[in-house]
């Protein structure tokens, strides 16, 4: 760990990376996609149907946080399989056309969308989100843009566009990875520390940790050969974000936070499982495998711990504990078990459509649950919108992700030369 940590953040070169997509890698992502999406339709509050919410327990293992944090990693990863060769104009300009393109045309589809099912938004507003500026809080001088009202997913693509921005810097100069970690370590903490040090500044510092070691991951982890224990790894990353260890750790010393969750001090401790799914998904750096699941696993055991001792059980209540103890404990057992990760691979269809779901998504579900003339007040209520809401939301994502980027890829970037599609982000 110490040898990758003075190692340059630098390309490895071409070659050095298999062509192709790694079908595990973007199963994950589809995953992530889909948790996100759960979390908003399930969560236990009029969120899709005005008169009536879903059982507490379909909301026990909501990962959408994390999976906001995991697409952090991911991005930073796959920016570095895609770039590999030095800095040059040429290079940037490619690099550049490549980012707008993914980025801007999806996020121009939703912010639109989400204008159209929420017409009375300031026109400044929708301006701000168009242009990737909208952020929830303030920048200097108390200027904000804020994030679209029924959208509030967007903010995400305003930290992605300021990181591939990041990433000509860090490509430029290839600082040493423990030097820029540490950088956005002390700017994370910050705004804690400092009185009058902007929040936003440090919550860009925060995402970026997640960002910059998925590009550490791709661009200094050694390859191996293989999977790791990628089951007990995602048991633990299903559990993290309720357990909140850190948090339960620091709840008697009144410590203060960032403002945006899920990008938070004392939620770092998903950090490690983060590197820990994404390593033992690649075939990446099997020496520290078990040294991040005995972490992961000890800092989850811990918090169950602590939160039995003290009674307290928080939002989750005991039945939610339960459940997250027998998925703690079986993640210890697993933890020795590497086998073929199956099953997100065949979850990567849903990965292709990852960032359209997620962009759109939200704005379609606010639309539903303000539409009048639908059925109201019952699990079946409830699921005539769900079911609308899954057609309506896939349906654009696919057009969008599989229809709309196709075509502009053909007519704005040169074809690319034999050896398999490339990664995207």
């Amino acid at each position: 760990m110490p040898g990758f940590l003075s190692n340059r953040l630098a390309p490895p070169g071409p070659g050095s990376i298999p062509p192709g997509r790694d079908l595990a890698l973007e199963g994950l992502r589809g995953l992530s996609a889909l948790a996100v999406f759960y979390g908003h339709a399930i969560a236990p509050i009029p969120c899709l149907d005005p008169s009536y919410s879903p059982p507490a327990p379909l909301w026990w293992f909501d990962m959408a946080s994390v999976a906001v944090l995991i697409f952090f990693v991911l991005s930073g990863y796959v920016i570095g399989l895609t770039v590999k060769t030095s800095f040059s104009a040429p290079a940037v300009r490619g690099y550049l056309g490549r980012r707008l393109l993914r980025l801007a045309p999806v996020n121009t589809a939703a912010v639109l969308i989400s204008w159209a099912l929420a017409p009375k938004t300031a026109v400044a507003t929708v301006l701000g989100n168009l242009g990737f500026l909208e952020n929830y809080n303030p920048y200097l001088f108390g200027w904000r843009v804020p994030v679209m009202l029924n959208n509030a997913s967007l903010w995400t693509l305003n930290f992605e566009m300021l990181y591939y921005l990041m990433f000509l810097a860090i490509w430029r100069f290839a600082p040493r990875a423990g030097w820029l970690l540490c950088s956005l370590a002390v700017a994370t903490v910050a705004a804690v520390g400092l009185p009058g040090f902007p929040q936003f500044i440090s919550c860009y510092a925060c995402g970026a940790l997640y960002w910059v070691t998925g590009l550490s991951v791709a661009w200094l982890a050694p390859k191996d050969t293989g999977y790791g224990n990628w089951p007990s790894a995602l048991l633990v990353a299903a559990v993290i974000w309720p357990l909140a260890p850190f948090w339960a750790f620091s709840s008697a010393l009144h410590v203060p936070d960032l403002s945006i969750l899920p990008l938070s001090l004392r939620r770092l401790d998903i950090l490690p499982v983060c590197v820990w799914l994404t390593l033992v998904l690649t075939g990446r750096a099997r020496r520290w495998h078990r040294g991040l699941a005995l972490l992961s696993l000890a800092v989850a055991s811990l918090a169950l711990l602590v939160r039995f001792l003290t009674g307290d059980f928080g939002d989750i209540g005991e039945g939610a504990f339960v459940a997250y103890a027998a998925a703690v404990a079986l993640a210890w057992m697993l933890v020795k078990w590497r086998p073929e990760p199956s099953v997100l691979v065949r979850m990567a269809p849903f990965g292709v459509v990852s960032y359209a779901l997620y962009a759109v998504s939200l704005a379609i579900q606010y639309g539903i649950l303000a539409q009048p003339n639908l059925p109201r007040g019952t699990a079946w209520s409830y699921s005539l919108r769900f079911a609308l809401l899954v057609l309506l939301s896939f349906g654009i994502a696919w057009l969008l992700d599989q229809r709309l980027q196709p075509a502009l890829r053909r007519w704005f970037i040169e074809p690319r030369p034999a050896g398999g599609p490339p990664q995207t982000a």
